[in-house]
C-alpha cells in the first residue's frame, strides 16, 4: 500500500479559542485544494473566517459576534 498526501485539514479553534469546536467543523474537501492556504480560501468561500489567527467555522464565527462585549 501506498500512502499519499492528499491535502491539508483546517479545524475550527472554536468560539472562544480555548477549545474545540463544539460542533467538530472541518472546511469541506475540494479537490484541487493542495496547500493550507488553498484550503483556507475554500474555507473563506464556505463561510469560514480568521480573526487574531484562529480558524474559526461559520457557526463558531457567529457565536463569537453574539458573546462579544
Amino acid at each position: 500500500m501506498t500512502a499519499h498526501l492528499i491535502g491539508y485539514e483546517i479545524a475550527c479553534d472554536g468560539p472562544t479559542g480555548q477549545g474545540d469546536c463544539p460542533n467538530s467543523a472541518a472546511v469541506r474537501a475540494q479537490l484541487v485544494s493542495r496547500t493550507a492556504a488553498q484550503v483556507r480560501a475554500d474555507g473563506r468561500q464556505q463561510g469560514w473566517t480568521r480573526p487574531r489567527g484562529r480558524d474559526l467555522c461559520p457557526t463558531c464565527t457567529a457565536t463569537r459576534k453574539e458573546i462579544a462585549p
